[in-house]
C-alpha cells in the first residue's frame, strides 16, 4: 500500500509540471490574440539560476512569428545573437505552449502579470507549437485565458523555432512544455522547463534590470 501510494503521488506530479510535446499534431490554422501592458515593479528576492548552452554554429536563421491580428516580428540569428524586429524592450522571453498541456494553462495568468509589470523592459512571445486547436477555439481559448502578450500562430515557423533551439538547450524533440526562454540584448540568458513560480522568473527579470541599468 505504501509503495502504492508514492507511486500514485509520483505519476501527479509528473502530470503537472511539464507536459512533454508527444501531443498528436494535425495540420490546421492556428490563431491568437495579443495584448501588452504595463505596471509597476516589485523587489523580489529569489536566488538567479543562469543555464548555459553550447556555443552556436556560423549557420543564420531567420523566423516570422504572426499573431492573429497579422502583427509580426521577424527573430534573425546570427553568432548567436538573437535579433527581434519591430520589439524595443531589452528582455524578451519566448514561450512555446500548447492548448491541451495543464502546465501551459497554468502558466498563462503568471506571464500576463508579469507581461504588464515589466511592460517597458520585458516582451512575451508565446508560440503555439504541436496543437491541432482550430482558430476558433484558440481564439476563444486567449479571451478565457485572459492572455495578455503577444501569441504567434504562425504554426510552421514556431515549429522551425523549436527545432532550431531545443537542441540547443539540451532538449530531445519531446520537450517539456511549456518551455521559456529568456534573451536579455539579444543574448540566450536562462530558461525554464515546464511550469514554474512567477516570483522566480521575476526574481531573475529584476536582476537582470539591475545590470542592463547600471
Amino acid at each position: 500500500m505504501k509503495n502504492y501510494f508514492y507511486l500514485t503521488l509520483t505519476i501527479f506530479l509528473l502530470l503537472f509540471t511539464a507536459c512533454n510535446n508527444d501531443h498528436t499534431i494535425e495540420s490546421t490554422e492556428l490563431n491568437s490574440t495579443s495584448s501588452i501592458e504595463k505596471g509597476p515593479d516589485k523587489e523580489m528576492s529569489q536566488p538567479l539560476v543562469k543555464k548555459n548552452i553550447p556555443k552556436a554554429t556560423p549557420k543564420e536563421y531567420k523566423f516570422i512569428f504572426k499573431d492573429i491580428e497579422q502583427h509580426a516580428t521577424t527573430l534573425k540569428i546570427k553568432n548567436d545573437i538573437y535579433h527581434f524586429s519591430n520589439i524595443k524592450q531589452p528582455i524578451v522571453m519566448v514561450s512555446l505552449f500548447a492548448t491541451w498541456c495543464p502546465p501551459c494553462r497554468g502558466q498563462i495568468p503568471h506571464l500576463s502579470n508579469l507581461q504588464k509589470r515589466f511592460k517597458n523592459n520585458l516582451f512575451i512571445l508565446s508560440a503555439l507549437v504541436h496543437d491541432d486547436c482550430s482558430s476558433e477555439k484558440l481564439k476563444k481559448f486567449t479571451i478565457a485565458q485572459k492572455a495578455m502578450f503577444f501569441i504567434s500562430n504562425n504554426k510552421q515557423e514556431n515549429l522551425k523555432f523549436a527545432e532550431m533551439i531545443t537542441p540547443k538547450l539540451g532538449l530531445t524533440k519531446d520537450f517539456p512544455l511549456p518551455l521559456m526562454i529568456l534573451f536579455v540584448n539579444g543574448k540566450y540568458f536562462t530558461h525554464y522547463e515546464g511550469i514554474m513560480p512567477e516570483e522566480m522568473i521575476e526574481s531573475d527579470i529584476r536582476q537582470v534590470l539591475k545590470k542592463i541599468k547600471k
